[in-house]
């Protein structure tokens, strides 16, 4: 499915982006909180359609790291649309077709390396969960039937289609229904013939996430302080080589690497409030870079420009 063969429609909403820093103060979902990994071409998009008691979206997204924070009362579901991705959630790895199921507060920590194409179907108050989920608040991923996933995915971008080019149908209650009733059948077979992973591999990578949540907290509430591996470590109580691991196996890359993203996206941040009242330097300094040789040279290899001309652009715009 292309979105640009969907055209909105009194059905069916359709946002798009192509500048970053219109898109991160106002993430298509509740409560996300996107690193981008690159800016090249930048673009992500949101179709969404509200049937009688669910929504239905679908997102294209792009490189970088995302937390997302859910407060699903009566369950999600996300799949991807496409087989070509490569997706981390929760410090596990996902390179095969996968979905995921949960209800209830669940923090998801996502590393995407290059953009992705995926649903959301969000039940309303009307529905209960069909017995989908085993326990409330826990992350359940599973290893779908290839059948059953790729009539999920039809039935999902039919929908979205139908919406585009029918509006009048899914404003009739009984085509809604049907709809949805078609697409709710579809999820359960796709449950029904599902298959969960290890157990072992979820544990472990409970306690990275553990870790890594850690790590941001410690990093917000000591933004200006120069960060060393071994007091973090300490801090968090494990050896400096158990927090490289759980680095690596959530957010997809070094701790050092990570450090310093975080940190100079933290300072992009306060750039782009385009505030008479700082500087380059106050800003660098005030996130933690306290050589401005090595921050120029990050913010620009990280940004494809310099501190200065973002924070001339956002003055001036």
């Amino acid at each position: 499915m292309q979105f640009q063969k969907l055209a909105p429609s009194s059905a069916l909403s359709i946002v798009q982006f192509s500048d970053i820093d219109a898109f991160r103060p106002v993430e298509f979902v509740a409560d996300a909180r996107s690193i981008p990994l690159s800016l090249a071409n930048f673009h992500t998009a949101r179709a969404m359609v509200q049937l009688p008691g669910c929504q239905v979206a679908v997102l294209t997204s792009f490189p970088r790291i995302v937390d997302v924070s859910y407060r699903a009362t009566h369950g999600v579901v996300i799949f991807q649309i496409e087989n070509d991705y490569d997706v981390v959630v929760n410090g596990m790895s996902v390179d095969r077709p996968t979905f995921i199921g949960m209800r209830g507060n669940v923090d998801l920590q996502f590393v995407e390396p290059r953009g992705s194409l995926h649903a959301i179907i969000t039940l309303g108050a009307g529905l209960r969960d069909r017995e989908w989920f085993d326990t409330p608040d826990r992350l359940c991923p599973f290893t779908p039937d290839a059948q059953a996933l790729a009539t999920v995915r039809s039935i999902t971008t039919g929908i979205l289609q139908m919406a585009s080019a029918r509006p009048e149908l899914l404003q009739e209650p009984n085509s809604a229904l049907a709809l949805q009733e078609g697409l709710l059948l579809a999820i359960d077979e796709m449950f029904r013939r599902g298959r969960t992973p290890d157990v072992a591999g979820r544990i472990a990578s409970r306690g990275y996430c553990r870790l890594v949540r850690m790590i941001d907290e410690y990093v917000a509430f000591h933004p200006a302080s120069a960060i060393y591996s071994a007091d973090l470590a300490e801090q968090c109580g494990v050896s400096v080589r158990t927090l490289g691991t759980a680095v690596a196996s959530v957010r997809g890359m070094s701790l050092h690497r990570y450090l310093r993203l975080r940190q100079l996206w933290s300072a992009r941040t306060q750039l782009v409030k385009g505030s008479d009242a700082i500087t380059v330097t106050s800003c660098a300094r005030a996130h933690g870079f306290h050589h401005m040789g090595e921050f120029a040279r990050l913010y620009r290899a990280t940004f494809d420009e310099t501190a200065s001309s973002t924070l001339a652009r956002a003055r001036a715009g």
